[in-house]
């Protein structure tokens, strides 16, 4: 057989698939077991981020030649297993960088005029019009950590809001990093996870921040040391943060992190428009079909 899809994707992907001649399985809600069980069938693998594909799943792949990641991240991929086996790695690296830097842009306003307790209160048979003065975007020194293609359109979107961007990616800096988090009003990150930026994020720059300054992690979170960043919270050494990714996911109903007053969290959404979605689809599966007639993707790993 030829193409497992393991998460939800576009109908447009299927289409696509078919028209081409490829069969497909839809198996959108496939657990880890039966992935092991029926992944030697197939030619290709398309997943999100919910699906792992591990070296355990990698050796039982007998006939895997592509494995498709429909988003940015592959961090849910065994890349070094990966390329040993010779298997080609694909993902679709600017097809939500629309959709995560409009969240980003949400997160910041939210935090800056109290949104989330706006929300909350009226709710709650409240009116707080004298309690909840905030500020402007407009002004704000705004530091981007990472400059790729999310981070690329987060600084075009701060720029036309007024903002001062600083910037700090391995390839592209306006400062250095210490200095990033010493001057912003707001710190944003954008990075893939790696060997080199895991634990990049640390207890010397989380305390080096503005007393009333605030982070925004968009990206993974293991890039953030989490119980240095939940200290700053939790002793209100910082102003506040807004998180979409964390250290595990689903966060458990239990989680301490659940409970920070001073804590914007959303469950890993930043994707989640059925734009970025058929984006990503159809660029995953278009490099799928490339990868299956003989030819070469265009977003190779």
């Amino acid at each position: 057989m030829d193409i497992l899809i393991c998460d939800p994707v576009s109908e447009k992907a299927l289409q696509y698939f078919r028209k081409r001649g490829f069969s497909v399985t839809y198996r959108p809600s496939i657990t880890e077991a039966e992935l092991l069980r029926e992944i030697g069938d197939y030619q290709a693998v398309l997943v999100r981020s919910r699906t792992k594909i591990t070296a355990t799943v990698i050796a039982k792949a007998k006939t895997l030649k592509v494995i498709a990641r429909i988003g940015s991240g592959f961090d849910n991929i065994d890349i070094k297993k990966a390329r040993n086996r010779k298997i080609v790695v694909v993902n679709a690296p600017d097809a939500n960088s629309q959709a995560v830097s409009e969240l980003t842009l949400w997160m910041m306003l939210t935090l800056l005029r109290g949104g989330y307790r706006a929300v909350r209160s009226m709710a709650g048979g409240k009116w707080l019009k004298n309690d909840l003065w905030g500020s402007e975007l407009a002004g704000k020194q705004v530091g981007v950590v990472g400059f790729g293609h999310i981070g690329r359109k987060v600084v075009d979107l701060l720029k036309a809001f007024g903002a001062e961007v600083l910037i700090y990616d391995r390839k592209h800096q306006t400062c250095s990093l210490e200095d990033l988090f010493r001057k912003s009003d707001i710190i944003t990150l954008h990075l893939a996870l790696n060997e080199s930026t895991e634990g990049l994020i640390g207890s010397l720059l989380l305390n080096s921040m503005k007393k009333n300054a605030f982070l925004i992690n968009m990206s993974r979170g293991p890039i953030v040391d989490e119980e240095a960043l939940y200290q700053v919270l939790f002793s209100k050494k910082i102003a506040g943060a807004a998180l979409d990714v964390y250290w595990q996911e689903p966060l458990p109903p239990d989680s301490k992190w659940r409970k920070l007053p001073n804590l914007i969290a959303t469950p890993h959404i930043g994707a989640a428009t059925n734009e970025a979605l058929e984006k990503a689809s159809i660029t995953a599966a278009d490099d799928i079909v490339k990868v299956l007639d003989g030819f070469k993707p265009d977003n190779p790993v």
